[in-house]
C-alpha cells in the first residue's frame, strides 16, 4: 500500500476517534440545525398568532365625532380609552399603560363626509416594540376602512371601483423545472455550506500537524520510512474528507430543516417546497471538491507554520474574515453577474451552488470557476508541502 494512504488511514482513524469532530461535522448539522430552525419557526408562528389575538390599548382624542372610527377600533381588536388633554395621552404612553395615541381631527366627520381626507395623527413609543406592532395594525385597519369609504363615495355617484384603478397589473409566474422553494433555498444553502465546510475542518487540520508539533509527537511521525511528501499529503487527505464530509452533513441538515413545516414561518410559504435531482446533487457535490482542497490545503499551511494549536488559532482569525465575507456575498448576489465573479475564489463556488439550485447554469460561469478554484488549490496544496519539507518551519517550537 502506497506510504501516503497509510498515513491518511492512520491519521483518519484518531480524526474519527474524536467526538468533538464528529460532532461538529455530523450531529450538529444533522440534528442542531434542523432543530434550531424548527423552534425559531415555532417562535415566529406562536409570536404570529398572540400578535393576532391580543387585544391592543389605544389612547383617543376626538375633539367631535369619529364614532364609526371609534367602532371600527373597537372591533379591529383594540381597547379605547378616551381622554381630553394630549399631556395626559403621552403621559400614558411613556407609562405604557397604552400602545399607542390616536388624535382625530376636528372636522373628521365634516372632511369623511365631504369626500375630503380625514387626519388621524398616531403617537407610538419607538422603544417598544408593542407600541410598533400597535402602529402596524393600525395601519392595516386605516387602509382598510379607507377601501371602504372609497366604495361608498364613488357607489353614491354611480361610480364602479375600477374607477380608481385605470391600469391593474396581473402577474403570472411560468412553470419552471425547479420550485419556488429552490430560490429561497439558493440563497441560504451556498452560504451555509461554504462555512460549514471550512470551520468543520478546523480543528483536526490545526491538531494534525500544531497538534502534533505541541505533544512532540512529530518527530516520531518523521522518522517512519514514509517521506515528507506522504506525510504531508496524508494529512491533506485526512482534512478534505472531513472538510468534504462537514459539507455534505451541512447540506443534508440543511435539507432536512427546509423539509420541516415550521420553516414556511421563517422563510415563505414555499420553503418547504424545493426539489434537488440527482444530476443536480452531483453536480454540488463536483463543486465541493475544489472548495474542500483549497480550504484542506489553506489550514495546513497555517497548521504546519504554526508553533502551536494556539498559534494557529490566532492566524485563522483574519482567515475567517476572507471566508466569511464571499459567504455573505454569495447571499446578496445575483445569480446571473458577471463572468469576473468565477475568478474570486469561495465566492465562485457558492454561485456554482447557486446557479444549480435555480436552474440558471452558465457553462462559461462554471468552467472558469473550476479552473481557477483548481489552480488556487493546486497551488495552496504545493505550498503546504513545501513548507513541511522545511526542517525550521516543521520542527519549529
Amino acid at each position: 500500500m502506497n506510504r501516503t494512504f497509510v498515513v491518511f488511514w492512520k491519521e483518519l482513524r484518531e480524526v474519527l476517534r474524536d467526538r468533538r469532530v464528529l460532532f461538529s461535522v455530523a450531529v450538529s448539522a444533522l440534528l442542531l440545525t434542523p432543530l434550531l430552525l424548527w423552534g425559531i419557526g415555532m417562535m415566529v408562528q406562536q409570536r404570529e398568532e398572540s400578535a393576532r389575538k391580543v387585544v391592543i390599548p389605544v389612547a383617543l382624542i376626538a375633539p367631535r365625532g369619529g364614532e364609526e372610527f371609534i367602532t371600527a377600533l373597537e372591533g379591529g381588536g383594540f381597547v379605547v380609552r378616551r381622554v381630553t388633554e394630549r399631556e395626559q395621552a403621552e403621559a400614558m404612553l411613556r407609562k405604557r399603560q397604552v400602545k399607542a395615541v390616536v388624535l382625530l381631527d376636528e372636522q373628521f366627520d365634516e372632511r369623511l363626509h365631504n369626500e375630503s381626507t380625514a387626519k388621524v395623527v398616531v403617537l407610538f413609543d419607538p422603544l417598544n416594540d408593542s407600541s410598533r406592532d400597535a402602529v402596524q395594525r393600525l395601519k392595516a385597519l386605516t387602509d382598510r376602512l379607507s377601501a371602504e369609504w372609497v366604495q361608498r363615495r364613488l357607489a353614491r355617484r354611480f361610480i364602479g371601483t375600477e374607477f380608481t384603478q385605470p391600469v391593474a397589473i396581473v402577474t403570472q409566474a411560468i412553470q419552471t423545472e425547479n420550485p419556488v422553494g429552490n430560490l429561497i433555498l439558493s440563497i441560504v444553502l451556498p452560504y451555509v455550506i461554504v462555512l460549514s465546510a471550512f470551520f468543520g475542518a478546523v480543528s483536526p487540520a490545526f491538531d494534525l500537524v500544531a497538534g502534533e508539533k505541541e505533544r512532540g509527537t512529530i518527530e516520531t511521525l518523521l522518522a517512519t520510512p514514509a517521506s515528507r511528501r506522504q506525510i504531508v499529503w496524508g494529512k491533506f487527505l485526512t482534512v478534505t474528507v472531513v472538510c468534504m464530509a462537514a459539507a455534505i452533513f451541512a447540506m443534508l441538515g440543511m435539507l432536512l430543516a427546509f423539509a420541516l413545516p415550521s420553516s414556511s414561518r421563517i422563510f415563505t410559504e414555499q420553503a418547504g417546497k424545493f426539489s434537488l435531482s440527482l444530476p443536480a446533487l452531483g453536480a454540488l457535490l463536483v463543486t465541493l471538491v475544489p472548495l474542500t482542497v483549497f480550504y484542506s490545503a489553506v489550514l495546513t499551511i497555517i497548521s504546519t507554520f504554526a508553533r502551536n494549536q494556539k498559534e494557529a488559532q490566532t492566524y485563522l482569525i483574519p482567515l475567517s474574515t476572507l471566508i466569511v465575507l464571499p459567504a455573505v456575498a454569495s447571499m446578496f448576489t445575483r445569480t446571473e453577474s458577471g463572468l469576473w465573479l468565477a475568478a474570486v475564489p469561495v465566492l465562485n463556488s457558492a454561485m456554482i451552488i447557486k446557479q444549480v439550485l435555480t436552474g440558471i447554469v452558465e457553462p462559461s460561469f462554471v468552467v472558469v470557476s473550476l479552473l481557477v478554484s483548481c489552480a488556487v488549490a493546486a497551488i495552496a496544496l504545493q505550498i503546504a508541502t513545501r513548507l513541511f519539507e522545511r526542517e525550521t518551519v516543521l520542527l519549529s517550537s
